[in-house]
């Protein structure tokens, strides 16, 4: 699996020189003439920054240079993130509903039904993962019709590493459960965040224009939308 530099993009033989325990030097790239992977020294905190900054360079660390990230299945903490980010979505289509049912007159949440607290988070749950694997799906259908191959089904794992990581605006949504925030929440501030840095993250997998990208995300988005009108519907006829 080939490595690339991450301000040009241009292939490397390696990303460091390890001299010693603890001792590297950073390859330099020979086409732009800048270190091929500058966050291989980079810590954690940096690394989310410019995650929130949209960079593609920090895209490419995480995407192309991790060879861990490139596996035929999801990495174990990859995984774990998409875990703890399904069960985040479920605050979050619980806030959705909650105001939904406000704005329709109803003071129960779950489709206009009092249920156990079990239930409502289960229910919930089942439409979060619903969503999650609607997304993927429609990444992977735009894939299939863009190259012509359903060779391209066997990316799912890095796709979905790809939505995962670029997913970190939902983990901004647990300001909202630690304070009290009393101003009105807009949900499209989060869903424009999630777009953009979807989009920036499958520009770098596909090595794509961001244009193009984000009408591979947009169309993926309908697929989902319209996956969770079903499923609500659904949910509602079993919930009644």
């Amino acid at each position: 699996m080939k490595q690339i530099c991450i301000e040009c993009g241009f292939p490397v033989a390696s990303l460091y020189t390890e001299y010693g325990v603890g001792h590297i030097r950073l390859t330099q790239c020979e086409h732009c003439k800048s270190f091929a992977d500058k966050y291989v020294e980079h810590d954690v905190v940096m690394v989310f920054i410019d995650m929130l900054l949209h960079k593609p360079q920090v895209y490419r660390h995480l995407l192309v240079n991790k060879l861990e990230f490139r596996q035929p299945f999801i990495e174990r903490n990859v995984a774990k993130l998409g875990v703890l980010l399904v069960l985040f979505n479920v605050y979050i289509d619980w806030f959705r509903l909650e105001e939904g049912g406000r704005l329709r007159g109803q003071e129960e949440l779950l489709f206009g039904k009092q249920h156990s607290f079990a239930i409502q988070y289960l229910a919930i749950l089942m439409l979060s993962a619903i969503d999650a694997i609607a997304l993927l799906v429609g990444i992977l259908l735009a894939s299939v019709i863009h190259q012509r191959s359903f060779m391209q089904v066997k990316r799912w794992a890095t796709i979905s590493t790809a939505l995962i990581i670029s997913s970190f605006g939902k983990v901004l949504m647990i300001l909202l459960v630690i304070w009290e925030y009393n101003e009105s929440y807009n949900p499209w501030l989060l869903d424009f965040l999630l777009f953009t840095s979807h989009s920036t993250a499958i520009s770098v997998l596909f090595d794509i224009h961001v244009l193009w990208a984000s009408l591979v995300v947009v169309f993926s988005a309908a697929i989902k939308q319209l996956v969770h009108f079903f499923a609500l519907n659904i949910s509602s006829m079993l919930f009644k």
